[in-house]
């Protein structure tokens, strides 16, 4: 009987899916501990036939070692843990769940943006040290009077666009795969990466992660930012070089950054991110309310519950 295998996962459970699993009258059957490592799939997951996975790595050493999975799905939206070029060349589908936490993300680097712009958390941790007064954060300007740039212009960061324009920001941003009408729809100047990050008060990170992008936001590319200006990241942690950030907010280049994301995780205690008043700290969390969540397991199950039925996951990627 086809067997639908769960990696890993970082929910409170999988009762969710496996309802929807077994319910078409498949196998289900989630791994513990959770899968961390190729030789960890390897080892226990052999009878599977489509696999669930959320973090854990399937490569191409895993794919060949595991002739019977015809299928991978991944929790999420990015895929950078999965080889898609190994999937293709062995027949192996793979899926996503694309549609994944659009809303949260948004809200998420809109919610970290307010919050330094108007310098909620340098005044929070000045009260907490004894002291009073927002003239140390000055200048505090208005929201009206600000750009926001949004590298990668997909559903994420034009959701943030339409939210920010009302508050007032001005929005650019770069992206060579979208269209030109997509710009103008959501009042959006479209600009090139470099104008992008020295016009822009606050940079937004939405781009995958790929050897293009990695470290996308390193020396060079920090040292043209506008003084004072704030980077956020809630995409991919590699897309920001953190030695490189560490920095710039030590010589004061930066006014500030929100990150969700990081290099490793968790992130270091010993990290330096920790020590600054003017960084919001979030553990990979912009993804999660208790809406997309279950929406994200539910989307990732069907998937392939469908493939098992003999159809195509509406979310395939090969």
């Amino acid at each position: 009987m086809n067997r639908v295998i769960v990696t890993d996962y970082g929910f409170p459970n999988v009762d969710l899916e496996r309802q929807i699993i077994e319910s078409a009258g498949f196998v289900f059957e989630a791994i513990q501990p959770n899968c961390k490592t190729e030789d960890d799939i390897i080892r226990t997951c052999g009878h599977a036939d489509a696999l669930l996975v959320q973090w854990a790595p399937v490569t191409r050493r895993v794919l060949e070692a595991l002739p019977g999975v015809r299928c991978i799905v991944r929790y999420g939206v990015g895929v950078n843990n999965f080889d898609l070029d190994a999937a293709r060349d062995l027949g192996v589908v793979a899926a996503n769940v694309p549609d994944f936490c659009v809303e949260e993300v948004a809200n998420h680097a809109l919610a970290m943006i307010l919050s330094l712009c108007r310098r909620i958390p340098q005044d929070h941790h000045q009260i907490l040290q004894g002291g009073w007064g927002v003239n140390p954060f000055r200048p505090i300007h208005a929201l009206t009077e600000l750009t926001l740039g949004l590298v990668s212009f997909g559903k994420i960061a034009r959701n943030l666009a339409r939210k920010a324009a009302a508050l007032g920001f001005s929005t650019i941003a770069c992206d060579p795969y979208v269209e030109e009408g997509v710009f103008a729809e959501y009042q959006t100047q479209r600009v090139e990466f470099d104008e992008l990050i020295q016009r822009a008060d606050i940079v937004s990170l939405h781009c995958p992660l790929v050897p293009e992008t990695t470290h996308l936001m390193n020396c060079e590319t920090l040292g043209k930012m506008k003084p004072g200006a704030i980077l956020i990241n809630t995409s991919r942690g590699p897309v920001v070089d953190e030695a490189a950030l560490v920095a710039a907010l030590k010589s004061g280049t930066l006014g500030g950054a929100g990150l969700d994301v990081f290099e490793e995780e968790p992130l270091s205690p010993a990290s330096p991110l920790r020590t600054f008043p003017n960084v919001i700290l979030t553990s990979h969390a912009a993804s999660v309310s208790e809406k997309a969540v279950e929406l994200l397991q539910r989307k990732a199950a069907e998937a392939a519950r469908d493939f098992l039925q003999g159809n195509d996951p509406v979310s395939r990627l090969v």
